[in-house]
Parts: structure tokens; C-alpha cells; sequence
């Protein structure tokens, strides 16, 4: 299944949300102005009034479930919101049914448009066009019922007036998400082989320091034991001896000079075995380090209730950041959503597993 722009990039819905709200408004407004204009046209008040309460109440929901502190918006969710425009549309329809005599101040299609146009971030380009041509049957249909009392002689000028909006606004959305998606998983790309090349440099960066400072004290001793067996080109009981005596101090010169992780003092219980932290890049750093500042400050959640873990999963590094709540409450979880996005943008993969009692959030390096 092709990921929608919000799942991309779930900060984005922040600024999208806003852009909701402000089409909501004008939405709302074109509707009751332009039925109040055009009172003359409207044949049934209840139905007027049933439309515009189905175009609140869709655009309600729309706001609802873009909020960026909850689950990203979902096809369901998308379709919740454009069913309620549509039925706002036909009950416009049908209150002007035999009294309509300019399509061109209908407000149902055009608030079609705008519904689609929103749909930009949310949904993939193929869900968008689907929905512009079901948006174009509606609209279609309830424009050739009105269109005995129509001053437009032709139907097809009447349907053109009406579907123009919608299949502008609703292609132009397929055409956004589109190249959205496109762009941010291009950015996606250029950041993981910029991590790569970090890694890689980082590694090399590690290798040096170790061979240039931190068994410095050793080197006095090992090369000149490994010039002797090669030299001798055998090796006796005592350089089997000498070689176990180097490998032990070798182990505890490695041991002394590993630095303590500094994620480990951030939490309660820290598993790290393979001390596979030293591969975590400094956006990585950042993006762990802001998640558990923010579960630190909630007040249902301790430092000592937060545990880190890294391993190994066949060839990649799996993290698990698992935080349990003294007071079961759905409060500071339903605040997670930024953090899971700016996760998901650091690392490959990051997953959250959310319950009443218990935040967990799985990534992959």
C-alpha cells in the first residue's frame, strides 16, 4: 500500500491542520452567504438547513481527525468527511429542486473542490482521483434534476459550470499529493545515504583515535611480540602465554576507555550488550533524547519507568523505548504523535504500540 504524505512526514500535519481549519471556515461561510443571497431559489428550508449541518458537521470531523496529536488522518476518516459533503450536496439539491435557476451560486460543488483540495496531504494520488469521480457523478446528477427550471438552455454548460470546480481543485490535489510524496521520499532517500556516509566516516573516525591513542600504552609491547612470532615463525608455550596476557590487557584497555552512554542516564533501565549505541547518528541522538524529555516531564510517567534497549536483528539495530505509566491515562500518549514523526524521520522504521497503561516505540537504525 503507497504511503500518504502524513505518513511521510507526520510533522507536516501540523501545518496542514491549520490549512483545514482556515478552508473550514471559508467553506462554511460561502454556504450560509450564498444561501442567504439566494433565498428566492430555495424550495425546501430544512433541506438547506440539513446541508449546511452535514457540511459543518463534515468538516467537524475533518478538523477532529487532523489533529496532529492524534492517529494521522486514515481513508476512513477521509471518507467520513467527503460522504458527509456529498449528502450536503444532494440536500442542497434537493432544496432547490424546482426552484434552482443558476447553478452558478450553488455552493455544494464548489465545497466539493475545497473538501478534495484538502485532501492533498492525506490521502495518495489514485484514493484523490477515485474521489473526484465519484465527487463528478454526484455533482453530475444533481445539476441534470435541477435542470428543467435552469436558465441554461444546454445541460452540458449547466454540468460544466458545476464540475469544473471539482475537478480542478480534486485533480490538482491528486497532482500535489503526487509530487508531495515524491519529494519527501526523495528527501527520505538523501537522508539515509547521508547517515550512511555519517556512520561510515564516524567508524573510520573511531578506528583512528583507537589505533592512534588508546592502546598507545600497548603498542610498546604487541608489535614487537608480533615481529618475534613472525620471525620465529612458530609460537611456544610462553608466547601462547604472552598472547593471552596482552589479549586480557587489550580487553581491559578497551573496557576502561568506553565511555558511559549518555542516553543511559536519561532513563530507568538502559540495555545495551553489544553497545551498539555508538552507531546512533546525532539526529538519532536528538530524536531519542527529545522523546524521553518528553515522557520524563509527564507527570504519570518517571525516569525510572523508562527502559532502552538495543539489539541485534539479523542485520539490523532494533531499539525498543518502552514506558509504563504509574496512573493508566490516555492523556500524555495521545501527545506522541510529533515525536513518533520526528522517530520516523531519524531512523528507518519507528512504530508505536500504545495502551492505557504502557507507551512503546520501536525503531530500527
Amino acid at each position: 500500500m503507497s504511503e500518504t504524505a502524513q505518513e511521510i512526514d507526520p510533522l507536516g500535519g501540523i501545518t496542514a491542520r491549520i490549512f483545514v481549519r482556515f478552508v473550514a471556515i471559508i467553506s462554511v461561510g460561502t454556504a450560509v452567504t450564498m444561501a442567504l443571497l439566494n433565498g428566492r431559489e430555495i424550495s425546501s428550508l430544512p433541506l438547506e438547513l440539513t446541508a449546511i449541518a452535514l457540511l459543518i458537521a463534515g468538516y467537524a470531523y475533518f478538523i477532529w481527525a487532523a489533529d496532529p496529536y492524534r492517529r494521522r488522518v486514515s481513508s476512513r476518516d477521509y471518507a467520513i468527511v467527503l460522504s458527509c459533503l456529498l449528502l450536503a450536496a444532494v440536500a442542497e439539491s434537493f432544496a432547490q429542486l424546482g426552484s434552482d435557476l443558476l447553478v452558478r451560486n450553488d455552493w455544494a460543488p464548489l465545497c466539493l473542490g475545497l473538501v478534495l483540495m484538502l485532501g492533498g496531504p492525506y490521502r495518495t494520488p489514485l484514493f484523490l482521483v477515485a474521489c473526484t469521480v465519484v465527487a463528478l457523478a454526484v455533482v453530475a446528477v444533481t445539476t441534470w434534476l435541477n435542470t428543467p427550471t435552469l436558465g441554461i438552455q444546454s445541460p452540458l454548460i449547466a454540468l460544466t459550470v458545476t464540475g469544473t470546480p471539482v475537478l480542478a481543485l480534486g485533480g490538482g490535489a491528486a497532482l500535489y499529493s503526487g509530487y508531495l510524496i515524491a519529494g519527501l521520499k526523495r528527501a527520505r532517500i538523501e537522508a539515509t545515504e547521508a547517515r550512511e556516509a555519517r556512520e561510515l566516516a564516524d567508524r573510520r573516525e573511531v578506528i583512528e583515535e583507537f589505533l592512534g591513542h588508546n592502546i598507545a600504552n600497548l603498542r610498546r609491547d604487541v608489535l614487537p611480540f608480533f615481529r618475534h612470532i613472525k620471525a620465529q615463525d612458530a609460537l611456544t608455550p610462553a608466547d601462547i602465554d604472552q598472547a593471552a596476557e596482552l589479549s586480557e590487557r587489550l580487553r581491559a584497555s578497551l573496557a576502561a576507555n568506553a565511555l558511559v552512554e549518555p542516553l543511559a542516564e536519561l532513563v530507568g533501565v538502559y540495555r545495551d550488550p553489544l553497545t551498539l549505541a555508538h552507531r546512533l547518528t546525532q539526529q538519532q541522538r536528538a530524536a531519542i533524547r527529545t522523546l524521553l524529555l518528553f515522557l520524563s516531564d509527564q507527570p504519570e510517567i518517571t525516569r525510572e519507568r523508562i527502559e532502552l534497549s538495543l539489539a541485534l536483528s539479523g542485520a539490523d539495530v532494533v531499539g525498543v523505548l518502552e514506558a509504563h505509566l504509574a496512573n493508566p491515562d490516555r492523556t500524555a500518549a495521545s501527545q506522541l504523535a510529533p515525536f513518533i514523526g520526528l522517530m520516523q524521520l531519524a531512523f528507518a522504521t519507528a512504530e508505536e504500540d500504545i495502551s492505557a497503561d504502557r507507551v512503546a516505540v520501536r525503531f530500527t537504525i
